[in-house]
């Protein structure tokens, strides 16, 4: 029996790594549901609307117990460039995965 534990072993890393790339998949696609959410939000950050709630922000205009974090100055800035930053690191990782 100790002869086929790499069967075993082998086995274990198959059933691993289809759980692996179906779970991607099921988060690509939540992304790939959402994206014109993102799109507003992006669209929002650069909007005449946005600087109207800085002012209003600015002039304590806002209620203080309303959650704005879109009115951070990094909040939204920063969500972009995780965005960006992810989506170099699928394609390194497609690369690796096609090259392999």
């Amino acid at each position: 029996m100790e002869k086929y534990t790499h069967i075993t072993k082998m086995e274990n890393i198959l059933v691993q790594q289809n759980q692996q790339l179906k779970e991607l998949n099921q988060l690509l696609d939540l992304l790939d549901a959402h994206r014109e959410e993102y799109k507003q939000l992006i669209s929002y950050y650069y909007s005449p609307q946005r600087s109207q709630d800085l002012e209003d922000d600015s002039k304590c205009l806002i209620p203080q117990d309303l959650k704005r974090g879109v009115l951070s100055e990094d909040e939204i800035f920063d969500l972009m460039g995780d965005y960006r930053d992810t989506a170099l690191r699928m394609l390194e990782t497609a690369v690796h995965m096609l090259k392999e």
